[in-house]
């Protein structure tokens, strides 16, 4: 690393390490412009090191070693800044010739953290699926139970997924192009928004085959063999011949909807395609991320004859390698979002032929501004086909709380939900609901639950989402004041707590006099009170007043409310007939 830094020339290495045979150094560039070189050593014991030097215009930005042992596996990769301070350390074990954990060390290179496991033994399970998708990506994270349990498996519980980059059964998410020790992890991200938005489906996940793009012809048929009707194809490349033997065998498979990402290369991929998306296949669809204005998000491609439609990818929240909730955005994740939609479509109706799905899916698309794809965008997609979820509800009343002496206050008494399974237990919720009547009671108006609900529903709707709320503010208890008590929230950006007043809420009207709380709401009794006040007010406005309870800060300093909120509040709810 110090000759690296100092860019000492060969005879140096040759005086250091005796007996290492220096291969010629290879100048790094883009374009005519050289910024650094690699060169690799090999030592009289076969091991070799591969040196890189990163220098644009002459200014040291970073230096590597990797060492590789005598079959040239990676073993050891160290990395070191302008000012060759180490930075980053990770080494990789390996077993019987195969990679089975990557592990992160420290300055003095010791073990830091937990190891990532690079090719585990895939959990046992059973297939609880209805519909077969197939996610041709990176392979996905199977260790996440997130993921695990809708894995498509045959009848002794064997996963049927497969890794056509390695050639064995475990699609485990890695995509190591760039560099073996900082691996991509791409697939578990894209397979977290099919599931959820499409509870019921069996998920194959295939690793693309990138040593070998023939292998795709036997991918093809994999995923048929396994029954699958969609699959989902969020990547590509800018070299057609890749894709022949993906074209074959999509054509020879015609009973399969491919659902394919335009790419976000900012492009026009009529003029400069990108592939598969540029290939002429009937069953097929082409998508690119979409902007609130319906324009084509920044730095995704379109193509009026190449991109089929348009759908919203960005900040779309998902699960990453790591089980994390993560922002994500990009064609890919729109791409991921049809194929949901496409698999609730054949849940309701699979004897739809290929043609017949694909014609339905377009039929839903609406105008979109400018000549930038062949047919449309689709808003939301999670809003349409949801039979599923709507048949999943199972709505039971909860034992109503005793009523409380009347002081000649004025009641409001909005009909209180409970998710099932969403972290909320009813007793946490009575003991939240006291606490914020005590918050609102000095403006003379008492809170209490007209009526108390648990509802049974997919886990697709557990968490809040404005599609989600105009599903289950339609089919539970409509027309009243009600407050949801859920999961947690697919909004980005993600709030605690959201509320629907007249304002917000005109273009869906059965979202009105709504509040949404999720699990994870700090303080949870001042949030509660907070929004009821948003509903009483039928405002959503916030104070500046010091220690407001009406404060954008919710917090335990921030509890008062003064008499001119308390006589709006009371004015506007009797005009709203919120209270009795």
């Amino acid at each position: 690393m110090r000759l690296l830094c100092e860019d000492s020339d060969d005879s140096v290495y040759l005086s250091e390490f005796p007996g290492v045979v220096l291969e010629s150094r290879q100048d790094l560039a883009r374009g005519e412009q050289v910024f650094g070189w690699r060169q690799n050593l090999v030592f009289a014991d076969q091991h070799r090191a591969v040196l890189e030097r990163i220098a644009p215009q002459g200014h040291l930005r970073r230096v590597s070693v990797e060492l590789r042992d005598t079959e040239s596996l990676p073993q050891l990769l160290v990395l070191a800044d302008q000012d060759c301070a180490l930075r980053e350390a990770r080494s990789i074990r390996y077993q019987d010739g195969h990679a089975v954990s990557l592990q992160v060390l420290d300055r003095q290179l010791q073990p830091k953290g937990s190891a990532t496991p690079m090719n585990p033994p895939i959990p046992k399970g059973e297939d609880n699926g209805l519909v077969g998708v197939a996610l041709v990506d990176s392979g996905v994270n199977y260790l996440l139970p997130a993921i695990a349990q809708y894995l498509a498996r045959d009848a002794q519980g064997a996963p049927l997924g497969f890794d056509f980059w390695d050639m064995d059964a475990r699609a485990f998410d890695s995509h190591p192009v760039r560099s073996v020790f900082f691996p991509q992890r791409h697939g578990t991200r894209t397979a977290s928004i099919i599931i959820r938005e499409a509870p019921q489906i069996r998920l194959v996940p295939y690793r693309y085959p990138r040593p070998d793009m023939q292998r795709m012809k036997d991918l093809i048929g994999h995923a048929a063999a396994a029954g699958v009707r969609v699959v989902n194809m969020s990547l590509g490349s800018n070299q057609e011949s890749q894709w022949t033997a993906f074209e074959y065998a999509a054509l020879m498979h015609p009973d399969i909807l491919f659902v394919v990402s335009a790419g976000n290369n900012g492009r026009n991929i009529d003029l400069d395609p990108v592939y598969p998306a540029s290939l002429p296949l009937d069953n097929m669809l082409v998508v690119s991320s979409v902007a609130p204005d319906g324009y084509p998000a920044d730095g995704a491609n379109w193509g009026r004859d190449s991109v089929d439609l348009l759908v919203p990818g960005e900040r779309i929240a998902a699960l990453d390698f790591s089980g994390k909730a993560v922002d994500v955005s990009g064609s890919s994740y729109a791409a991921a979002r049809v194929s949901a939609l496409a698999s609730r479509i054949l849940i309701s109706a699979p004897e739809l032929t290929t043609i017949e799905l694909r014609e339905r899916i377009l039929s839903l698309v609406q105008p979109a501004p400018g000549n930038f794809v062949r047919h449309g965008l689709i808003a939301e997609p999670s809003d349409l086909v949801r039979e599923g979820d709507l048949q999943s509800l199972v709505v039971r009343s909860l034992p109503p709380w005793q009523d409380q002496d009347s002081d000649g206050s004025e009641w409001f008494t909005p009909t209180f939900v409970v998710m099932r399974d969403s972290g909320w237990e009813t007793q946490r919720v009575q003991d939240i609901v006291k606490k914020a009547a005590a918050l609102i009671a000095p403006c003379g108006i008492r809170l209490k639950p007209a009526v108390v609900l648990e509802v049974e529903a997919n886990t697709s709707l557990r968490d809040f989402s404005r599609s989600n709320a105009k599903l289950l503010s339609g089919k539970v208890a409509p027309g009243v004041p009600r407050v949801f008590f859920v999961r947690d929230t697919l909004d980005r950006p993600a709030y605690d707590a959201v509320t629907f007043g007249t304002a917000n809420s005109r273009r869906n009207p059965e979202l009105r006099f709504t509040v949404w709380m999720t699990a994870v709401t700090r303080d949870p009794h001042i949030a509660l009170a907070h929004e009821l006040v948003h509903v009483l007010l039928d405002d959503g406005a916030h104070s500046t007043l010091p220690h407001n309870l009406m404060r954008a800060d919710t917090s335990p300093d921030n509890l008062k409310l003064t008499a001119e909120q308390c006589a709006r509040m009371r004015d506007t709810a009797r005009n709203n007939g919120l209270l009795h």
